[in-house]
């Protein structure tokens, strides 16, 4: 059952609003609230210019002040930290991240299991002057990496995936899903996974770590001249997919959608409403057709995130899929996971024994 969560953010210019004064200045009102509902909190971060540090000194500041926090050991893609809050691992998290924005920019993410909350109030700084960065005992480190590998792991059928002679670049763009699908994989795999852009990179590559057509260049050159079976792009902070078929087209949100949508419902008979975003190819014979498959309930909308998140609190979901490539897979929860979909489509392939591009002629006809 999908559990509801609320996201607080603060966002601001690194050096200019995001520093360590005013990260330093929230901890009161993050503390105030952790203790007076009772909650722990994980406290998470990504690849940005001194997201781990400022994680740290996050984690000692509230632990100063009484809250019950543990430290992620790794980069966290926000996923992991989700699926580590539907395992208890802890109440709430607070994620150093500014999500997809440009480098220049940090911020916090509070992720609670309550609406109307004010954790991000700019308040009085300690009165202490704490070493920056702090040291972290290990006792409160969690590996909740591990833990998400090992979910998706169990959430896809590795067997095939892994057996099939596929070749599939993916692009991690810097960010926190870097080495996350070969680990899935496991070594020996038969399945090739090049990553690249993998590479620790405070500055993304001088690009916005979003899979947008601009994003991919390099990306669709490699599969194309390559001749891979697919490639895929996953944000920095891996929740949102980019699609590259073995020509190096990229693959509309419609296609994607609509390939695993089909694919779940044939191969494991899992039904549910699939939720896209409009455009022209909406009310294309193919995609008509697709509706009328037993089990499927297409709804092509204009603002499919609120639709996705209205449907997933009904645990009717099967697949969505929003315009900034966020996919939601119903029988995990309906957590938003650009990872997992990723691992979906290296599935389909394999199992499928074609490559993507066939696959989507035929899904078309």
């Amino acid at each position: 059952m999908h559990v509801t969560r609320y996201t607080y953010c603060w966002e601001g210019v690194v050096a200019a609003d995001f520093t360590l004064g005013a990260v330093r200045r929230r901890y009161a009102a993050l503390a105030d609230m952790l203790i007076a509902r009772g909650w722990s909190c994980l406290v998470a971060y990504d690849t940005r210019f001194l997201s781990a540090q400022i994680a740290a000194d996050c984690h000692r500041g509230l632990l100063a002040l009484g809250a019950r926090v543990m430290l992620g050991a790794a980069p966290l893609p926000r996923p992991a930290v989700e699926f580590a809050l539907d395992r208890s691992v802890a109440d709430c998290a607070v994620i150093v991240s500014a999500g997809n924005r440009n480098c220049w920019f940090n911020g916090l993410i509070v992720i609670a299991p309550a609406p109307g909350l004010t954790p991000l109030v700019d308040g009085t700084a300690p009165p202490e002057d704490a070493p920056f960065p702090p040291l972290v005992p290990e006792s409160s480190v969690i590996d909740a990496r591990q833990m998400y590998i090992d979910s998706l792991r169990a959430a896809i059928d590795v067997d095939v995936a892994r057996r099939a002679s596929l070749t599939v670049f993916v692009d991690v763009m810097h960010g926190t899903a870097s080495g996350v699908v070969p680990a899935v994989l496991g070594e020996g795999a038969q399945t090739r996974t090049i990553e690249i852009n993998r590479e620790s990179d405070a500055w993304f590559g001088r690009q916005t770590p979003h899979p947008k057509e601009a994003s991919l260049v390099r990306l669709r050159k490699l599969v194309r001249e390559s001749d891979s079976h697919l490639g895929v792009a996953i944000s920095a902070d891996g929740r949102s997919l980019g699609v590259v078929d073995n020509q190096g087209d990229l693959v509309p949100h419609l296609d994607v959608a609509l390939l695993l949508a089909h694919y779940l419902n044939r191969q494991y008979r899992r039904r549910g409403v699939v939720i896209v975003p409009a455009s022209t190819d909406s009310t294309a014979p193919w995609v008509r057709a697709l509706e009328a498959q037993p089990g499927l309930s297409v709804q092509c909308v204009k603002d499919p995130a609120v639709r996705v998140a209205e449907v997933r609190a009904t645990d009717q979901l099967l697949f969505g899929l929003t315009d900034e490539g966020e996919p939601a897979v119903g029988y995990t929860g309906g957590r938003v996971d650009a990872t997992l979909v990723a691992l979906l489509l290296i599935e389909l392939v394999a199992r499928r024994g074609e490559k993507l591009h066939v696959l989507r002629e035929k899904l078309r006809q």
